[in-house]
């Protein structure tokens, strides 16, 4: 870890004393690792007695590193500071960049801590997040030290410094700034001390000569989504810097989210196992770099590695993120594909990328060497909007380039090219001397202590993040009452958003219900219980003992579901919110309280479906079976259908939801079936709409009934046939696998989606059955009163991962079967009467 004296070695001008460079020679150029440069090298100017009293020092650049720099002088005291940032705004790079994560630590993996979101600098604290919301975050910061420093530290935007020039041991710094009529004028300043964070500069629009390649930190800029009806998307990837990699990875994604897919990577089972060969794999590499040599680290990571990422499922989780039939062109100059400056993690993920795509399918990796990348004209059969490109002796038909250069280093340095002279060479013999830390600095406990003391000393407020965690500890409030034959809703919580309830776990609700459960009403009362039951956090402040016996019937003892919690119960007492007051008829508020709980459930469900139709990912196992691409394309024109009808009538979405979670089909039950369907019992609810849906590819046409009985109906050529698709862990209390046979259902087919044995073996095991059911398929087993019954065992997955065809042949068979067993059995019956 570098000290004060070997921070100051590095960032010295040796011929102009009293300039310093910060950050733009370095390689590792990460946002959070400019800041720490910021911070060591503010601490070492006052540690090594660098600052003259009451100096004036001017920070050319109002990036991460000139930003964070600035605020550390300036907190220390005995200075004046002035920040210049050419641009109209400090740190303008990620002023609207949504689409670029930025995370503190992710790249130093493998070591520990890597995935920690939190940056935990003593000043200027953030957490990963989009890029804008990490400039918020930093900004804000440093507005609270503008103000703790009492106009200590000047901020100059839109004022280009133009020339810095050496006098009489001071340095006199020129700049434009604006003037009236909308024109530049000159201005000057002395400082006793000048800081160069001017940064890297801007990407050429044209790193490829006639090409435009939007900037890496414009959202335009992130590779998109898969160009419509385009069954080879073809990306020309030009650059093996860190951007370079990071789009070739977001290329290749169908999810486009570089992030996610590293943090896949790195949080993977077993992956620590690599660590010691990864890091002995940089050893090589920083010799050979040292040496002036290239190092191939495909053969490096083969020799390795190769096995293990094979083994622990790294390169088929990386071909699972891939577009469909990806072509990517990746164009280096060097030989070597990959470059020890780049990230470890960007290393590794291209390396499997590479060989995810070299795999039997569709995707094609190609690495394209040469020195120059020219468009030429297009061929009369090129698609429309390809662009033809000549990479030395290829020709590459491409529908998006992405050249990732690197930034207009020269220009940006061209001002200040006297003052540099000599000082590349001092700084990369220095950064021999330090190569790890050169490239990923660390901040030194001394230096961390010293800003925590600063910032104590002048009362900055916490992170926001500390301040979100304080606000999250602290309960909100609500109350619920009758007021005459009127309900009153009052609260920090608005009656509008109580599903939030179901999303947020970031503070306490504590409800007030003033009023006992038959005084409510049952509607009323049940639409409570379904909110607080599945809510993340919420406390029940009622009268306990007429409260628990309700409440506890319909979850910890509830007879239709297992696992529900009861919801913690407090005396009535305290002062509530009386908030945002909403005053209705108590049927009418719980229906409120109901249509938002079931859009939320109607949202999530939707969410994973979607997710499951399109991409085939089932995050949790929740569907737990694996459909056929052509199973899940016949799925999506039936759930979109479904969906909008639920949008539309909100009691077939509620009916839809209560019976998908409870047997019951009755109106005595109605009100326990509403409660059941809820966050909690969120699985067993999108296992149930995607048995329905893959059903319904072959029983045409299947909907949602809003009726009784069931919730499906069928049109079987003019001939309707009522369903129940239900995911209910009980009946009666009882485990449906004992109780499936033998319960009342009220609909002619019945969909057990949680049961994966067949009905040949739950009659087996059940032993208060008359008689056991002889083994056979899935389907066309009947009930103990000739229901048609389906569970999702062996065969059933083995037909839908087969495919739309095999799955439509086995129920439609298995429909035909039932059929004639049921009329076997009534000819029997008739003949012995």
């Amino acid at each position: 870890m570098l000290n004060p004296a070997d921070i100051i070695a590095g960032a010295r001008v040796t011929a102009h004393p009293g300039i310093y460079v910060l950050g733009f020679y370095d390689t590792r150029i990460t946002f959070y690792s400019q800041q720490v440069r910021g911070l060591e090298l503010a601490h070492a100017l006052w540690h090594e007695h660098l600052l003259p009293a009451n100096a004036r020092v001017a920070v050319i650049g109002g990036g991460a590193a000139g930003v964070t720099l600035a605020a550390g002088l300036a907190l220390q005291g005995g200075t004046d500071v002035h920040l210049f940032e050419k641009a109209q705004r400090l740190l303008p790079l990620q002023f609207d960049s949504q689409r670029r994560r930025l995370d503190p630590h992710i790249y130093d993996w493998p070591n520990p801590d890597a995935d920690h979101e939190l940056a935990e600098l003593p000043l200027l604290d953030w957490r990963s997040g989009p890029a804008k919301d990490v400039r918020d975050a930093v900004l804000r910061e440093f507005g609270e030290v503008r103000s703790a420093v009492e106009g200590h530290l000047t901020v100059r935007e839109g004022q280009q410094v133009t020339t810095v020039t050496p006098q009489a041991g001071r340095f006199i710094v020129t700049f434009e700034r604006d003037a009236d009529g909308g024109l530049r004028k000159q201005a000057s300043l002395e400082a006793d001390v000048v800081v160069l964070a001017i940064g890297f500069g801007i990407e050429s629009r044209f790193a490829l000569p006639g090409t435009e390649t939007a900037s890496y930190w414009h959202d335009a800029g992130v590779p998109g989504a898969a160009i419509d009806g385009n069954p080879r998307p073809t990306f020309l990837v030009s650059g093996n810097g860190d951007g370079g990699l990071i789009d070739l990875i977001a290329a290749a994604s169908s999810t486009f989210q570089h992030d996610a897919i590293v943090r896949g990577i790195a949080q993977r089972p077993g992956v620590q196992a690599m660590r010691g060969a990864l890091l002995a794999i940089d050893v090589e590499a920083l010799a050979a770099e040292a040496r002036g040599e290239g190092f191939d680290f495909i053969a490096a990571y083969d020799n390795a590695i190769g096995p293990q990422v094979e083994t622990l499922g790294l390169v088929d989780q990386m071909r699972g993120e891939l577009r469909h039939g990806v072509q990517l062109f990746f164009q280096t100059r060097e030989p070597e594909l990959l470059s020890i400056k780049t990230a470890r993690l960007n290393r590794l993920a291209v390396y499997l990328l590479k060989k995810a795509c070299a795999q039997p399918g569709t995707q094609s990796f190609r690495h394209v060497v040469c020195d120059d990348v020219q468009q030429i004209a297009s061929d009369p059969g090129d698609a429309e909007g390809t662009r033809r490109f000549a990479c030395g002796a290829m020709t590459v038909v491409a529908d998006w380039v992405i050249a990732r250069r690197g930034p207009g280093r020269a220009s940006i340095r061209q001002p200040f090219v006297d003052l540099l002279a000599g000082y590349d060479a001092e700084h990369a013999a220095w950064a021999r001397s330090f190569p790890e830390d050169s490239i990923a600095p660390k901040l030194n406990p001394s230096t961390r202590d010293h800003f925590k003391h600063l910032a104590m000393q002048a009362r900055l407020p916490p992170p926001r993040y500390h301040i979100d965690a304080v606000l999250a500890a602290m309960p909100r409030s609500a109350k619920l009452g009758l007021v005459g034959d009127h309900a009153r809703w009052s609260g920090d919580v608005r009656l509008q958003d109580v599903a939030s309830l179901w999303s947020e776990d970031k503070s306490l609700l504590q409800l007030t219900v003033v009023d006992a459960p038959e005084q409510l009403g049952t509607t009323l009362a049940h639409a409570i219980a379904r909110l607080t039951i599945h809510a993340k956090r919420a406390e029940l402040l009622v009268d306990v003992a007429r409260w628990r016996p309700f409440l506890g019937a319909l979850s910890s003892e509830s007879p239709s579901a297992g696992g529900l919690p009861l919801p913690t119960l407090r005396a009535l007492g305290g002062n509530t919110s009386i908030l945002s007051p909403a005053t209705m008829q108590p049927n009418e508020l719980a229906a409120t309280i109901n249509r938002a709980l079931d859009g939320w459930l109607l949202d999530a469900a939707d969410r994973h479906l979607t997710r499951y139709i399109q991409q085939g990912d089932d995050p949790g196992h929740a569907v737990s079976f694996v459909a056929a691409p052509d199973l899940r394309q016949q799925m999506e024109p039936i759930w979109l259908d479904w969906k909008q009808r639920f949008q539309a009538q909100p009691a077939l979405l509620a009916r839809f939801l209560g019976l998908a979670v409870c047997a019951k089909d009755d109106v005595a039950a109605a009100g326990e079936a509403s409660v059941l369907a809820g966050r909690l019992l969120l699985v067993q609810l999108i296992r149930a709409c995607a048995v329905a849906l893959t059903v319904a590819t072959a029983w045409q046409v299947t909907t949602p009934r809003g009726a009784h009985p069931g919730n499906l109906g069928r049109d079987n050529q003019g001939t309707e046939r009522t369903g129940h698709t239900c995911a209910a862990g009980l009946v009666d209390s009882e485990e449906m696998a004992l109780v499936a046979l033998r319960h009342a259902w009220t609909t002619e087919f019945v969909l057990l989606p949680m049961q994966s044995t067949p009905l040949a073996v739950i009659a087996d095991a059940n032993s208060s059955l008359g008689k056991v059911i002889g083994s056979g398929p899935l389907l066309g087993q009947a009930g103990g009163d000739g229901k048609l019954m389906v569970t999702v065992d062996a065969q059933y997955r083995a037909a839908a991962q087969a495919g739309a065809a095999a799955l439509t042949a086995l129920l439609l068979g298995m429909e035909e079967d039932h059929f004639a067993r049921l009329k076997a059995d009534i000819e029997v019956e008739e003949q012995a009467l």
